[in-house]
């Protein structure tokens, strides 16, 4: 069974750790997302991918195989988070006990 764990993104985080999971934050037009970092297609870091616009359709893609996904479907589909001031909290699923540790990684995908 899990739960949501609240997780907070300062303005210097942009990965955190839940557990075995990574979670990277994304800025957009529309606001910030925080999106799972492990592709669909073999478990990629995506927070190590790039983003492209192709034809006004923004596209992350993997680094490991370039499988493209549409950002808009990963965000829709991302952590529930709002911004308050310059820090964003999140809450990812989490398994009971579990802990969120910012892991302060380099993020590529902008």
């Amino acid at each position: 069974m899990s739960t949501r764990l609240r997780v907070r993104f300062g303005p210097q985080d942009n990965t955190v750790r839940v557990g075995d999971e990574l979670y990277f934050r994304i800025e957009r037009d529309t606001g910030p997302s925080v999106i799972r970092s492990r592709c669909p297609h073999r478990g990629g870091p995506l927070h190590l991918g790039s983003v492209r616009d192709e034809g006004g359709v923004e596209r992350l893609h993997c680094p490991w195989h370039g499988n493209q996904f549409l950002l808009s479907r990963l965000c829709a589909r991302g952590v529930p988070a709002v911004q308050v001031g310059d820090e964003l909290l999140a809450y990812p699923s989490a398994a009971p006990g579990a802990s969120a540790v910012p892991a302060r990684q380099l993020v590529f995908a902008k």
